[in-house]
């Protein structure tokens, strides 16, 4: 069940990428599950909405606006 089309994505950021306890990852790694999204999310037919690559505050305008205008 689908609570809502759109799905917010954020890519891979390499200037701001680093591993820790958390994020296991390694960048060429981090890249491939991202890429897996997409397929996944475009399989299910969700609308992906790519978060720009600015900081915190002004992705979080983003993603309000659009959550107001749509």
């Amino acid at each position: 069940m689908r609570y809502n089309p759109y799905v917010f994505i954020l890519p891979p950021w390499q200037e701001i990428y680093h591993t820790d306890e958390q994020r296991k990852q390694d960048w060429n790694e981090a890249v491939f599950t991202y890429n897996k999204m997409i397929q996944t999310y475009r399989g299910y037919q969700y609308d992906l909405v790519e978060v720009p690559k600015v900081p915190v505050n002004k992705r979080v305008d983003f993603i309000l606006d659009f959550i107001k205008n749509n």
